[in-house]
């Protein structure tokens, strides 16, 4: 009951940020931050719903990871000046994963997924990092490095639980997740929160 509670509230905040918050953003930008909280706020639904083996769906990891990978792009298209190759690179990137994973080639569509989830994870934790010790952000904007690390370094352990690393943490995790899940979420909303 309470990581569903937990799941709810997670989504709540999610939705939230979709409805406010996202007037001083270009059209882009906009779009990339909606699909990344709107995905967020789905899969929150569907593991209250269904718990945490609907992860395990083909379609439902390549719609999840699209999380990660649209916030990446809205924090490039919002902070840096040339984002086309970024957004090139991901999303032909993206594409390849997606074909592989519903072509069955289990192995090489986990490691494709995974480059793009690491490339999306990069952008999420360094760009904020640099923006705040050159001057161009607020310390708030930190939020999303951390909630980068904690939701990375959680996608890292399920990912080594997977190929049967780990095995003996995976009630652990799966345990923990929905708290980080609403940790990373509460951090990213006020990373991205501008006065």
């Amino acid at each position: 009951m309470l990581n569903r509670l937990t799941y709810l509230a997670t989504s709540i905040i999610a939705g939230y940020k979709i409805a406010n918050g996202m007037e001083h953003y270009s059209d882009i930008t906009t779009a990339f931050y909606t699909v990344s909280f709107g995905v967020l706020l789905l899969a929150c639904i569907l593991l209250l719903l269904m718990g945490f083996e609907i992860m395990e769906n083909n379609y439902v990891a390549i719609i999840t990871s699209l999380i990660p990978i649209t916030l990446s792009l809205g924090l490039a298209t919002d902070k840096l000046e040339q984002p086309q190759i970024f957004i090139a690179v991901i999303g032909i990137g993206f594409f390849i994963a997606m074909v592989l994973r519903l072509s069955g080639k289990n192995k090489i569509s986990a490691l494709s997924l995974g480059g793009i989830h690491f490339l999306a994870g990069i952008v999420i934790f360094l760009l904020p990092l640099f923006l705040f010790f050159s001057g161009k952000a607020s310390y708030n904007i930190l939020a999303i490095s951390f909630g980068g690390l904690l939701i990375g370094t959680t996608g890292i352990l399920l990912g080594l639980i997977k190929i049967n690393k780990f095995v003996n943490l995976k009630q652990k995790i799966y345990g923990k997740f929905p708290l980080i899940l609403f940790l990373t979420t509460v951090l990213f909303v006020f990373g991205l929160y501008e006065n």
